[in-house]
């Protein structure tokens, strides 16, 4: 049976591989994702505004 050391007094590589051991790789990102919306990016394509045909009305 190992004695415990604790965390501070082991060596950065042990304390490395013991952090390496603890940890999860998770299957997928828990980050929520956002489909975006491709009709509204066809509506900032086709603004008037943003095309500039040298016609100006006031």
């Amino acid at each position: 049976m190992r004695k415990y050391v604790s965390k501070e007094k082991l060596t950065k590589k042990a304390q490395k591989a013991l952090n390496r051991e603890k940890r999860v790789e998770w299957a997928f990102k828990p980050i929520s994702r956002v489909i975006p919306n491709k009709k509204k990016d066809a509506q900032k394509k086709l603004r008037p505004e943003d095309t500039d045909s040298g016609w100006s009305f006031f």
